[in-house]
């Protein structure tokens, strides 16, 4: 697979966003990459798991795929154009990977590894020992020049967990952001980052900046109803957690290992 296959004849990013799913970039990142858009910064938004499935679904991922009202097509594809279009809106460029979401993966004699809610939240399938080594094999191959920005894991789902270890794994030095909406819980981040000492960064937005970011939320139309009760509530929200992290003026949070 070439990770950024469909982003060669883009611009060379100064900035790389890594995402698990369709939506973590925008959902956690969207006002930084927007503030970086109006000054001219090349962000591309970079994907992981966002290939479509090659084989029948899971009775558990009919069932999410029907809650998105995607129950008859191929979810990932039509995410994808939600992706392209929210990005659209903020000024990046997308860049979409074909590894299969946790939903969709199977172990080699053909069991679903992630059947149901609970699993997505616990232990990293035996059988996938080594899908982090692939995947960080092919994140070695993006641009080397670039800044990344890689998911905390606040939250502990398996994909965030296997991308940030991934990330780690290539040796690139990495900037983290809290993985929106799992990381409204406190003690969640505070889990994602453990031991060690931390900076943190706290990014101011402007009311611009936070509309252009909530507008481009909510072009992930089959993401809505996971989360939140309807598309005022989405905007509600996330100008409540903005306002919690800028102590009263929005902003987004970054974190950075020291010492």
């Amino acid at each position: 697979m070439q990770l950024y296959a469909n982003a060669r004849n883009c611009q060379t990013p100064d900035w790389i966003y890594l995402s698990p799913h369709l939506d973590d970039a925008v959902f956690s990142c969207g006002g930084r990459i927007a503030l970086q858009a109006r000054m001219g910064v090349s962000v591309w938004v970079v994907t992981v798991f966002a290939g479509s499935p090659d084989g029948p679904l899971s009775d558990f991922a009919l069932l999410l795929q029907t809650g998105w009202g995607l129950a008859e097509r191929d979810a990932p594809a039509a995410r994808r154009e939600e992706d392209r279009e929210a990005l659209a809106l903020l000024g990046a460029t997308p860049v979409h990977g074909d590894f299969h979401d946790c939903i969709y993966r199977r172990s080699p004699d053909g069991h679903f590894l992630y059947p149901d809610w609970a699993s997505l939240w616990g232990p990293i399938a035996p059988e996938e020992a080594a899908l982090t080594e692939a995947l960080a094999q092919r994140l070695g191959a993006l641009p080397s020049s670039a800044v990344w920005v890689v998911p905390l894991g606040a939250g502990r789902h398996v994909d965030h967990r296997h991308l940030r270890q991934a990330a780690e794994m290539t040796g690139r030095a990495c900037l983290y952001y809290e993985d929106y909406p799992y990381a409204d819980d406190e003690e969640a981040v505070r889990s994602a980052l453990g031991e060690g000492k931390w900076d943190a960064e706290v990014i101011f937005l402007d009311e611009a900046v936070l509309e252009a970011k909530t507008a481009a939320a909510l072009c992930y139309r089959s993401q809505i109803s996971s989360f939140w009760a309807d598309e005022a509530d989405l905007v509600d929200r996330f100008r409540a957690y903005a306002q919690r992290i800028g102590g009263g003026r929005p902003a987004e949070r970054y974190w950075r290992r020291c010492g």
